[in-house]
């Protein structure tokens, strides 16, 4: 059988993960292998940043390419609301640190908007909304309460942030924080600030107009999608030995998985009694 276009990009992009985890693992936290082998420098320098938006630009394409084979152009008025969105978030997070805290993005994830936020980043946020959302869905039920759907979406977006702040910048340059907090140099607010733009986001894809086009996504491709994406910096806390953030996010992640589970058991209980 013909593998769909969607699933071969997020092969790719698990691949893309698994070495950006052995780049990190070997060089990156033991960076006197580096002169151990000089012509690795060059290679590292550059696959670090390459990797490193190459598995946002792949994951996004892997997404992009499931909404359009489902729903053509419908997603495409949700995606330029919640870029426009998360971009506003984030501007304003890294001008007046609101709502994360003060933070700024370094070079690594390239050309940014107003030369403070990477245009890759907005991308990220709608990626890992929509996977989130419909996780939610799944998990409460599409009859329960709106608000209900909203806030597991936001927190299960947020779960991801738990492994990939760390990540990113207490184990990568890639932003870097005024005010370190305490959770590896992490500022409490920035989970506050992560669940209220959550809330926004969530809210929009609770939409009439953006449930249309998320009905008819498989569920399967999302939950691995959201899965793959987990990857990388739940991968790099474990090869750093950061347990706390990965044992949240590993714990959500099994919360959902039951939780999932006990929804598609009810439902398969009431197709057989009305049968």
């Amino acid at each position: 059988m013909r593998s769909r276009p969607e699933n071969i990009l997020l092969t790719f992009l698990i691949v893309i993960n698994a070495v950006s985890i052995f780049g990190f693992a070997t060089f990156g936290l033991h960076p006197e292998l580096l002169s151990r082998w000089p012509w690795s420098v060059s290679i590292f320098a550059v696959s670090y940043p390459l990797f490193a938006r190459l598995q946002i630009l792949v994951a996004f394409a892997s997404l992009a390419v499931a909404l359009s084979s489902v729903s053509r152009w419908r997603w495409w008025v949700s995606f330029a609301v919640l870029f426009s969105l998360s971009a506003a978030s984030e501007l304003l997070g890294t001008t007046y640190g609101i709502p994360f805290g003060r933070y700024e993005y370094t070079e690594f994830l390239g050309p940014a908007i107003l030369g403070r936020v990477p245009w890759l980043i907005p991308l990220s946020w709608f990626f890992m909304a929509v996977p989130s959302y419909r996780l939610a869905q799944l998990a409460v039920g599409e009859q329960s309460f709106a608000w209900l759907r909203v806030v597991v979406g936001s927190l299960l977006l947020l779960s991801w942030d738990i492994t990939l702040d760390p990540a990113m910048s207490h184990l990568s340059p890639f932003w870097r924080w005024e005010n370190p907090g305490a959770y590896y140099g992490i500022p409490a607010r920035n989970l506050l600030g992560w669940f209220v733009t959550g809330l926004v986001l969530i809210s929009v894809l609770e939409s009439k107009f953006s449930r249309v086009w998320l009905s008819k996504v498989s569920s399967k491709f999302l939950v691995s999608f959201y899965l793959a994406n987990l990857v990388l910096p739940v991968g790099m806390c474990v090869a750093a030995g950061l347990w706390l953030p990965v044992a949240i996010t590993s714990g959500v992640a099994a919360a959902l998985g039951f939780a999932i589970y006990l929804a598609l058991r009810r439902e398969l209980n009431v197709s057989f009694a009305k049968s």
